[in-house]
């Protein structure tokens, strides 16, 4: 009996006993809000701006910002910790390469990116979560009482951090798309859901030949207009405004898209890509080109995976895997035909009418 004990008490110890290295996963990843929300404030109070191409002392940095010392000592202290920040003596903080890009001025700067992502609204969602598991419904609903898409205009704040966020991460991803395909075989372009115009712009400065057409709703165009004005891009690029979902402007070779149909489910994906077949039905080489993630399968690590749930969050769309993207292409009358990695985590999908 003392043997069977004796036995049961070691097994019982390995199961509740989790390897040291386990349970401090689990810890971390439970307190990820933490670091994020330390993320934020310092996005938010410009901290990297004020420190600059030096070291500052957090004395400084609480006058400048108007914030308890203490208090913004402790949250330097965790990024640095991180990596996001360096201590370079005590109470004395300077970037590293990360924090470089959390400088407004920098060319490929991300602050308006994680000002959007890990602002306390986002927090407010994600708490909200297990709805979504249960129902398969967009958090935001739940939270908001209205989709997305209708929220954001009635909340300039958020609307307004929403665009700058996109304009951040074209700078990554669409660069990164200009150096891994050739645009020069189209003659129009026609970029629907075009937002405040940095994709479309920075195609046609890279392609003097091409004609662009941009496609977003009726009070976006206004930002597109201003940037293509600024570029004097404005005698090969218009603006027209509209619902994807009804119809797209005709007179395109390529149709465009940069992280829109992520944004929706297989049904309304479909019906926009109907919409561009239709506008197509014309050309006898017309492609579709996305810009999007492809989720790889199984357990690679991969951002993709993590922006999926922000799709459950939000629009209620989805992150694709490669067969899923072919399935949607077929149902919409195309045929994908290439799938172009980047240097960015996101890859140039390519699709012909079939």
């Amino acid at each position: 009996m003392a043997a069977i004990s004796s036995l049961g008490e070691r097994e019982t110890a390995s199961v509740t006993a989790p390897a040291p290295d386990a349970a401090q996963h689990l810890l971390q990843f439970s307190t990820a809000y933490v670091p994020s929300a330390a993320l934020w404030v310092a996005a938010e109070l410009k901290v990297a701006d004020l420190i600059g191409t030096g070291s500052k002392s957090v004395a400084e940095l609480a006058l400048s910002t108007n914030t308890n010392a203490d208090a913004l000592f402790r949250v330097l202290r965790l990024l640095a910790m991180v990596g996001i920040f360096t201590e370079t003596a005590p109470r004395h903080f300077a970037l590293t390469p990360t924090a470089e890009l959390l400088r407004s001025d920098h060319p490929q700067s991300m602050r308006d990116t994680v000002v959007w992502l890990a602002d306390p609204f986002h927090f407010n969602i994600a708490a909200e979560l297990l709805h979504s598991v249960r129902t398969g419904e967009p958090t935001v609903e739940h939270v908001t009482g209205k989709p997305a898409f209708e929220y954001f205009p009635t909340n300039p704040v958020e609307f307004d951090r929403f665009h700058l966020a996109m304009t951040n991460l074209s700078a990554i991803a669409v660069g990164a798309a200009l150096e891994a395909y050739d645009f020069s075989s189209f003659g129009t372009i026609v970029d629907l859901g075009g937002g405040h115009g940095f994709a479309i712009c920075s195609i046609l400065q890279k392609y003097p030949q091409l004609q662009g057409i941009l496609f977003d709703l009726k009070d976006i165009v206004p930002g597109a207009d201003k940037r293509i004005c600024d570029l004097s891009l404005q005698n090969r690029c218009r603006t027209e405004y509209g619902d994807f979902f009804k119809a797209v402007p005709e007179g395109g070779d390529v149709y465009f898209m940069k992280h829109i149909l992520h944004d929706w489910t297989d049904e309304q994906a479909t019906t926009i890509l109907r919409n561009c077949r239709r506008a197509l039905q014309s050309k006898r080489n017309g492609k579709i080109v996305l810009l999007e993630f492809v989720v790889p399968p199984g357990n690679e690590p991969h951002p993709s995976k993590v922006i999926d749930i922000e799709m459950l969050f939000f629009p209620g769309g989805r992150e694709r895997m490669e067969q899923e993207w072919r399935d949607l292409f077929a149902g919409a009358g195309f045929r994908l035909t290439r799938i172009v990695p980047t240097r960015s985590p996101f890859s140039v999908i390519e699709a012909e009418v079939a």
